[in-house]
């Protein structure tokens, strides 16, 4: 029984490479759209761009603009990780009729998403009611996202 499941944990994480390969690959043309200087990142971080894109987690700053090297906003952080969890099609789809915090109204763009992760525990504001969905998104506050949102607790 042990080695049934050792296999079939071999058999999950190729395919689960095997596809993530296809989706790099099959992005590769969408990547290349964007005239900006992501090809003057590395070779790894232009294959997560792929990953990314090809999966429709990130599709650019603009039409033309993938700026890899840019800084973030907290609200456009609180769409990624939406994203990653919900996939777009169903975070396209999320509705809100409010946000905790006060500068965030419920019809600014980035309102479903700062509700969910904030309703999820993701992300919190100020302790006064705020987020501050302009300002810039620190990559230690991002990588606290992400840990978060796989289940850590945010109080650590």
């Amino acid at each position: 029984m042990r080695t049934l499941k050792k296999t079939l944990s071999l058999v999950l994480v190729v395919a689960m490479v095997l596809g993530l390969c296809v989706v790099g690959a099959s992005a590769k043309d969408k990547v290349e759209s964007f005239t900006d200087d992501y090809q003057k990142v590395g070779a790894a971080y232009q294959e997560a761009m792929g990953v990314l894109v090809g999966v429709g987690i990130i599709d650019g700053m603009t039409e033309t603009a993938l700026e890899p090297q840019g800084t973030y906003t907290r609200e456009q952080a609180a769409k990624i990780i939406t994203y990653m969890l919900m996939g777009p099609e169903n975070a396209e789809k999320l509705g809100v009729s409010g946000t905790k915090f006060s500068d965030v109204a419920a019809d600014r763009w980035s309102a479903p998403y700062v509700a969910y992760c904030a309703n999820m525990g993701i992300l919190a504001g100020d302790g006064q009611g705020h987020f501050f969905p302009e300002g810039k998104q620190t990559g230690a506050a991002f990588a606290k996202m992400l840990l978060v949102a796989l289940g850590y607790d945010p109080a650590i």
